[in-house]
C-alpha cells in the first residue's frame, strides 16, 4: 500500500512540475511592442524558456492571426525575416514546444510597424550652383536603424516637381548602394528629385521632395581682377568644376570683346597668349559638356608690366664694383632684354645690350669690362616679346668705387653661398673688381679641415661649383681668406 501511495505521489509531482512549464510563455524582447521604422527584414528576438526543444513563432499582418505572414519552428530564440511589407503594422507571437509535442502558451502579442519612407542627405534642399555630375545621396538608417532587407532603390530626377516632364530620368541602383551619381544636367535648371525602396514584394512609400539647382557660370580665380604688373604669360585660372568636359575663354583688350577668337581647352588653368606690355586686358570663360554650355562668366581685367623694375646696384648706390651685376624683376614671356648703361646720359640712347631671357632664370646682366672708378652710371631695361617691346624703365644711377682694398672681396651684397642646407653641391658667387686668388677650406665643427680649394676670381662676376662628394651630413663652417682678409659662414650638408 505504501509503495503505491509514493508512485502516486511521484507522479502527481511530475504532473505538477510539467504544467507549469507548459504554461510559462516565452518573453519576447525585440523589436520592442509598438516600434516603428522597422525593416523588411527585422530580426525577432525572445528569452529562451527551461526545458523548451522548439518554439513556434507567428508573424501575421492583423492582430488576430487571421492573415498569417508565416508560421515558423525553430529550435533559435531569433529569426530574421524577409521581404515585410512597407508602412504596415506587424504582430507576432511566440509560443514554447516541449518533447512529446506539447506546447506552452502564446506570448504576448507584440506589433511593430516597417518603415514608409527614408530622408534624402545631399545636396541640401535648395541648394544652388551645384555640379552638373552632382552626386544625389540618402540616408543609410530610418531613424538609428539601418536599412536593411531591401533589394533595389528607384531614383527620380526631374525639372518640375510632378515628376512628369520630358527631362524625367528615372534610374534604378541595388540596395546597398545610397547614392546615384548624375551626368550632363542643365546648367542653371532647378532640379527636384526623390527616392524610395523595393524587394521583390513592395516598395515603400517615396521620400520627401528636395530640389536643387545647377551652376551656371564659374568663378575666375587668377589673375586677380583690377590686378597689375601682371607677365605676357600670366596664367588665367578658373574653379575646378567636376562633370566640365570642356572650358572656353577669351582675353581681348576690349571690354565688349570685339575681336578675339574662343580659345578651348581642358584644363583650368591655362598661360595668356601674344599679350602686350602696359596693356589692359579683360577676360571671361565658360564651361560646357556633351549636351549644355555655361553662361559667360563674370568679366575681370589685369594689366600687363608696362616696364622692367630695377633691382641692382639700388638707384643711386655708391662704392659699386667696377664690373657690377646689373639685376631687374623678371618679366615671363619675354624673350629678350635691351639694356643700355653709360656714363653719358645723353648717350645713353647707343650704349646698347641685349641678354637673352628665360623663364626659368633671374634676368640680369654682368659688365664684363672695368668701368671707370668714381664714375657717375645712368642705366635703364626695356623687354621684348615676339610681337612687342616694352617702355625702358626709369633711369637709374650708380657710382663705382674707388680703388679698392681687400675688404671689398668679402661685403655681404657682392658674395654668396647657396644651397644652405647643401646636398651635393654648393654655389659660391663672387663680384670682384680686378683678378684675384681667394683660399677657401671648409672645417668641422671639431676644428678639422675637410675640404680646401684656392678660387682663382677673374675681375666681374664668379661663379665656383663645389662638389661635396664623401663629406658627411652635418654643420660645418666655410671659410674664405685673402692675405689678412678672413669671411665665415655656418653651412648644413644633408644629403
Amino acid at each position: 500500500m505504501k509503495k503505491y501511495l509514493v508512485t502516486a505521489v511521484f507522479f502527481l509531482v511530475a504532473s505538477f512540475t510539467m504544467a507549469q512549464i507548459k504554461v510559462e510563455p516565452p518573453v519576447l524582447v525585440t523589436p520592442a511592442n509598438n516600434a516603428t521604422n522597422q525593416m523588411p527584414d527585422v530580426l525577432l528576438d525572445w528569452n529562451a524558456v527551461i526545458g523548451a526543444i522548439n518554439y513556434e513563432l507567428q508573424l501575421s499582418e492583423n492582430a488576430d492571426f487571421t492573415a498569417i505572414v508565416f508560421d515558423s519552428i525553430t529550435d533559435l530564440t531569433a529569426v530574421k525575416t524577409s521581404l515585410l511589407k512597407f508602412s504596415l503594422q506587424h504582430h507576432w507571437r511566440v509560443r514554447a514546444i516541449y518533447e512529446g509535442n506539447s506546447t506552452s502558451e502564446w506570448s504576448a502579442v507584440w506589433s511593430f510597424t516597417t518603415f514608409t519612407k527614408f530622408d534624402l542627405f545631399r545636396p541640401n534642399n535648395d541648394a544652388v550652383k551645384q555640379v552638373p555630375d552632382i552626386n544625389l545621396q540618402w540616408r543609410d538608417r530610418v531613424g538609428q536603424i539601418l536599412i536593411s532587407g531591401v533589394t533595389f532603390f528607384d531614383v527620380q530626377i526631374d525639372t518640375v516637381n510632378t515628376f512628369d516632364s520630358p527631362n524625367l530620368q528615372e534610374f534604378m541602383v541595388t540596395g546597398t548602394t545610397f547614392n546615384k551619381p548624375m551626368a550632363n544636367l542643365y546648367f542653371g535648371v532647378k532640379y527636384f528629385w526623390r527616392a524610395r525602396a523595393g524587394h521583390t514584394n513592395d516598395i515603400s512609400g517615396w521620400s520627401d521632395v528636395r530640389n536643387f539647382t545647377t551652376l551656371n557660370i564659374i568663378d575666375l580665380k587668377k589673375p586677380d581682377n583690377n590686378s597689375v604688373n601682371n607677365h605676357l604669360n600670366v596664367n588665367l585660372r578658373w574653379d575646378d568644376i567636376s562633370g566640365l568636359t570642356k572650358f572656353e575663354y577669351q582675353v581681348d583688350d576690349n571690354a565688349e570683346f570685339a575681336s578675339p577668337d574662343v580659345e578651348l581647352t581642358e584644363n583650368i588653368i591655362e598661360p595668356a597668349k601674344n599679350l602686350m606690355y602696359g596693356t589692359q586686358y579683360f577676360w571671361r570663360m565658360r564651361g560646357r559638356h556633351e549636351v549644355d554650355t555655361t553662361d559667360w562668366s563674370l568679366v575681370w581685367n589685369f594689366t600687363t608690366f608696362t616696364t622692367p623694375v630695377l633691382t641692382s646696384p639700388a638707384n643711386g648706390d655708391t662704392g659699386v664694383v667696377l664690373r657690377p651685376q646689373l639685376r631687374w624683376d623678371q618679366i615671363k614671356g619675354t624673350i629678350k632684354y635691351e639694356i643700355n648703361y653709360c656714363k653719358d646720359l645723353e648717350m645713353l640712347d647707343s650704349k646698347i645690350y641685349y641678354k637673352d631671357a628665360s623663364d626659368d632664370e633671374i634676368p640680369l646682366l654682368n659688365v664684363n669690362t672695368d668701368l671707370e672708378s668714381s664714375t657717375l652710371y645712368y642705366w635703364r631695361v626695356r623687354a621684348m616679346s615676339a610681337i612687342d617691346t616694352s617702355d625702358f624703365s626709369p633711369v637709374w644711377t650708380f657710382t663705382t668705387s674707388s680703388p679698392v682694398g681687400v675688404p671689398e672681396y668679402f661685403k655681404d651684397s657682392e658674395l654668396a653661398i647657396f644651397p644652405n642646407p647643401a646636398h651635393d653641391v654648393i654655389n659660391i658667387q663672387i663680384n670682384t673688381n680686378q683678378r684675384t686668388d681667394v683660399e677657401l677650406a671648409i672645417y668641422d665643427l671639431l676644428g678639422q679641415a675637410v675640404f680646401k680649394r684656392n678660387l682663382s676670381l677673374n675681375a666681374g662676376f664668379n661663379q665656383s661649383e663645389l662638389l661635396l662628394g664623401d663629406i658627411s651630413n652635418g654643420i660645418y663652417l666655410i671659410k674664405l681668406v685673402k692675405d689678412d682678409q678672413i669671411y665665415t659662414n655656418k653651412i648644413i650638408i644633408s644629403k
